[in-house]
């Protein structure tokens, strides 16, 4: 208990620290994503979000499907003991051999072709298994002490191939995971089974964003529940304070501000434009810092490059129409600074500045073989020069960098309103700053991702597939550790993971039980949460509400088969009336209590037995 406690702390703080929008609140367009619901066999739902009139690559403007969830209802469609089990990416293709072959040839920073548009006959793989989040982790764990102990000291040209693919294929995971995330902080929540809940969605967007950390897949299900409702705070203090601090560097260069909406998404991006009637900058101010901030170079002094190219605009800025040229594009969801992801000055020196810091970690890591162990005061250093680069402006944080990149190119992609001479400059800088030879255009993979979603859809629909198996052994292997003890889970995880997952101890089928598990458990994070505030519950909640979940708690308890399971529930019920001062409420817990041991019937008294706990 203590070690997931530990976990849990270093997770929360890993993502509170990463400052990730895990439930943004920007307010979008109703009409522009929407979630289609159809059966999955007879006990689940396959929940797909879709664009609505997205303008996919044939220019059909039809909508395009872009994540789908699987969600186990175990046949009682619209219940509170649901689960989101799977989740798919319909954009996200595998890469061709041709393409992993590239990736792992160091100092190989080139996107070759937009990828390949076949859709094979196969049932789409799923971007994550929420049912065992865990394995990622122990995969990963896996690769890295192969590539230590059985790559390393093998030869240069084995470390530096091995050490590149597998940088190439992180940063490819991470690129669409940010893609399902930035899909799933847009979409609505819903309050029946049309979509998925608020709950639901905090869930999976955390379990997605806690991928990306070293030890995320051990924090609980609850634990992430919890994390998804409250990361809200950070990402929007980031960008009131991007959004304010490009401004205010707007103001002080003489340049005009315009924020874009890109898909919907507000407040997240925008340009900063030069108008190229001005002759000089504002005098009395040293301009110098605005420049370093901004990553730009002084418009001023390349002013008649602006007129002589005969570029610019004639936009509506400020309440007046005048003619400008375009600087950059920023992304505020960064986390130190506005981070410049288009340069339409100097579109070398953004590519140049990402293949410099891959090129570095490519030499130490690959061709030198610099330890983290043996050579810590190398990292040491680099780590102390990346914290006072931060600190005078520059966007050090490579994994930051490629989380705007991904949203941005995904966000571009979809958007219909955006002015096309403007598209058209941001498109042609934008794939410059793809240097990873698994990435594929945005465009490319939207143009299978309909055809992928009639795959997943058939596999929906069938009891044989694949999907309807892995359903089946996800419920068994639920059940298990639902009634497992903390000997037997322990000694199931070690044998999993020793034996690569070929091993997974999993209980016979029995949808009834397991469904009378997911009610208890429940009712029983619930109560807990009650417990967890310390004050009295009555005053957070209505009394009847809280009665309900006692009462139906224990009507579930005499099937339960775990003994941590009732010894978990008589220890909540417990505390729960020390904290009540409500006479009612501590018989209630009094009354469930002698139940739960055995001394006797419930002797409930509860007006609201028709009641449904939301």
């Amino acid at each position: 208990m203590r070690c997931t406690r530990i976990i849990a702390f270093w997770a929360f703080w890993a993502l509170a620290g990463s400052s990730r929008v895990l439930r943004a609140s920007q307010e979008l367009p109703p009409a522009h994503y929407c979630w289609r619901a159809s059966p999955a066999g007879d006990s689940a739902q396959l929940l797909t979000l879709v664009c609505r009139s997205c303008e996919d690559a044939t220019g059909s403007g039809r909508d395009v499907p872009l994540v789908a969830l699987l969600r186990d209802t175990l046949g009682a469609v619209g219940s509170q003991d649901g689960r989101v089990t799977e989740v798919w990416l319909l954009t996200y293709k595998s890469p061709t051999w041709e393409k992993r072959v590239l990736s792992a040839v160091p100092f190989f920073y080139w996107k070759i072709g937009d990828g390949s548009a076949k859709v094979g006959t196969h049932e789409p793989k799923p971007l994550m298994n929420l049912s065992m989040p865990q394995r990622p982790v122990v995969s990963s764990a896996v690769r890295r002490t192969l590539q230590l102990t059985l790559f390393d000291p093998l030869s240069t040209p084995v470390r530096a191939t091995t050490r590149a693919y597998q940088n190439n294929q992180a940063d490819h995971e991470r690129l669409h995971l940010e893609e399902a995330e930035s899909y799933l902080q847009a979409a609505p929540a819903a309050d029946d089974e049309s979509g998925p809940t608020e709950t639901e969605l905090n869930t999976v967007i955390a379990r997605l964003e806690l991928r990306k950390t070293t030890l995320g897949g051990f924090v609980s299900a609850e634990r992430a529940a919890q994390l998804g409702e409250g990361a809200n705070i950070g990402e929007e203090r980031i960008r009131a304070r991007n959004w304010e601090l490009l401004r205010q560097c707007a103001d002080k260069a003489g340049l005009l501000f315009e924020p874009i909406d890109l898909a919907g998404a507000k407040s997240q991006y925008a340009v900063l434009w030069f108008p190229v009637e001005r002759t000089a900058p504002p005098e009395g101010i040293d301009l110098n810092p605005v420049w370093k901030l901004l990553n730009l170079k002084n418009p001023y002094n390349r002013r008649s490059r602006f007129l002589a190219a005969g570029d610019g605009y004639e936009r509506t800025l400020d309440g007046r129409s005048t003619k400008v040229a375009p600087l950059g594009v920023y992304s505020l969801t960064y986390p130190k600074l506005p981070l410049l992801l288009i340069d339409f000055r100097d579109g070398a020196h953004l590519r140049q500045h990402e293949l410099t810091q891959r090129a570095i970690n490519e030499l130490t890591s690959g061709l030198i073989g610099v330890s983290r162990i043996t050579n810590w005061y190398y990292f040491a250093g680099a780590d102390l020069y990346d914290f006072y680069a931060a600190r005078r402006g520059a966007a050090t944080n490579l994994t930051e960098r490629l989380n705007c990149y991904s949203k941005f190119r995904v966000a571009l992609t979809l958007d219909k309103n955006l002015d096309p001479a403007l598209r058209a400059a941001i498109d042609k800088r934008l794939k410059s700053l793809a240097v990873n030879p698994l990435e594929a255009a945005p465009r490319r993979e939207m143009q299978a991702a309909q055809q992928r979603y009639d795959l997943l859809a058939s596999a929906a629909a069938s009891e044989t597939s694949g999907l309807a198996q892995r359903l089946n052994r996800q419920r068994r292997g639920e059940l298990e550790r639902f009634e497992a003890d903390r000997r037997e889970h322990l000694e199931d995880n070690i044998l999993h993971f020793a034996t690569l997952g070929i091993y997974t101890h999993r209980a016979p089928n029995n949808l009834p039980l397991l469904d009378k598990y997911r009610q208890v458990d429940y009712y029983l994070a619930f109560l807990d949460r009650l417990v967890a505030a310390g004050t009295e519950p009555e005053v957070a909640y209505d009394t009847g509400r809280i009665d309900y979940a006692i009462l139906q708690l224990t009507s579930l308890l005499p099937e339960i088969n775990s003994p941590a399971t009732r010894d978990h529930a008589a220890n909540t019920v417990e505390k729960l009336r020390n904290l009540s001062s409500d006479a009612a409420l501590q018989a209630q817990c009094s009354a469930a209590l002698d139940s739960m041991n055995g001394k006797g019937g419930s002797g409930f008294e509860t007006s609201t037995s028709t009641e449904t706990l939301r």
